[in-house]
């Protein structure tokens, strides 16, 4: 109501007139006509209401799914061979192996690139970001390789070839990772020190590994997240249109809830943050400046937290679409570094080759 001055010392209501009318002027309303309208107007109450409840339940179950299902969710059984091996990996006496991981029970199809020349200084497993593949780390297991490293391109679950339906953002990843690496030493393959290499969804579950396995010495992370429920609302804000982008976070953390009891990992605990904290891996991340679906700041509080030697390099202008292009060669180039510095100051990391050949 707003109340206006008519004339000194009169009031009266701009939007609700209370004054009386004259009695004549009232038409009755018949009851059936009032009991009419009550029941037009709890209908339309009703049917609003039912629209919000499908409208919640139905946004909060394709966030959850989102959020939950792999790529390959409904696969049943790996698909080796759909993705070609490269000839260029191929004439680095590259191999597909095939290993099966879990609980819960997945397999998993990496490429195996030798190291050039005749001793190999490590071995380096890569891991790709969220709903890509093996295919976009080639360019990184090249380098790797021609500087002396054996290079494992690992389709993580429920990507690429690789059978597995949820994503668990590194709590069953990491365990899977190990998987590979004991089923590279059962074939005797020396693996000599071992190191991880990931990009963003990939470089968080570098960073999982190296605080889960004690094999592992050295990580490079480009672009990761620190936390699930960070990164998540960091999605949400970028890519989720109004009125979704809008809901209350409380709303948008009971979806991540739904979607870790479907897909049976823990958000909080499972988390890099808590991983940097109790690792002893020298730990390199490289993060873009410009990068606006990973924020630079999760980088920065994984530098924070980390326990062991730890560097951060920022790209400036980088975001997250060119970063792993790396036109400019120096993602590779300062990861390649970062294994080189660890690596050579072990004595047991370098293994002989086979003259000639290529180990397996």
């Amino acid at each position: 109501m707003v109340l206006a001055e008519d004339h000194p010392g009169t009031l009266y209501y701009a939007v609700l007139n209370i004054a009386p009318l004259p009695p004549e002027s009232v038409a009755p309303v018949p009851a059936s006509g009032r009991a009419r309208g009550v029941r037009r107007l709890l209908a339309v109450v009703g049917a609003l209401s039912a629209l919000l409840v499908v409208l919640h339940w139905g946004a909060r179950k394709a966030i959850t799914s989102a959020l939950a299902y792999a790529p390959n969710s409904e696969r049943i059984g790996a698909r080796p061979g759909s993705l070609r091996l490269p000839a260029e990996l191929r004439q680095r006496g590259a191999f597909t192996l095939e290993v099966a991981v879990g609980p819960p029970n997945a397999t998993l199809e990496s490429w195996v690139v030798a190291p050039r020349g005749t001793q190999s200084k490590g071995t380096i497993v890569l891991l790709h970001g969220v709903r890509t593949d093996k295919r976009s780390l080639i360019g990184v297991g090249e380098a790797l390789s021609d500087a002396g490293y054996r290079a494992v391109l690992v389709d993580l679950r429920g990507h690429g070839e690789s059978s597995g339906r949820f994503l668990t953002y590194g709590e069953v990843e990491a365990k899977d990772v190990s998987s590979v690496l004991d089923a590279l030493e059962a074939r005797g393959t020396q693996l000599g020190c071992i190191g991880a290499y990931g990009f963003s969804y990939g470089g968080s579950v570098a960073v999982e590994l190296g605080a889960r396995d004690r094999r592992i010495g050295t990580v490079v992370a480009v672009a990761p997240f620190s936390t699930v429920r960070g990164v998540l609302a960091d999605y949400r804000d970028k890519y989720l249109p109004p009125p979704l982008s809008s809901l209350p976070d409380a709303w948008f953390q009971g979806a991540i809830d739904d979607a870790a009891g479907l897909a049976a990992f823990d958000p909080d605990r499972s988390a890099p943050l808590v991983a940097a904290a109790h690792s002893s891996a020298n730990l390199l991340l490289i993060h873009g400046t410009n990068d606006t679906q990973v924020p630079p700041r999760h980088s920065q509080a994984l530098f924070d937290a980390a326990r062991g030697n730890a560097r951060l390099l920022t790209l400036r202008a980088a975001d997250h679409a060119t970063i792993p292009l790396d036109a400019t060669g120096v993602v590779r180039q300062a990861t390649v570094a970062w294994f080189d510095r660890w690596f050579e100051r072990s004595p047991a990391c370098t293994v002989r080759t086979p003259e000639g050949l290529f180990a397996r």
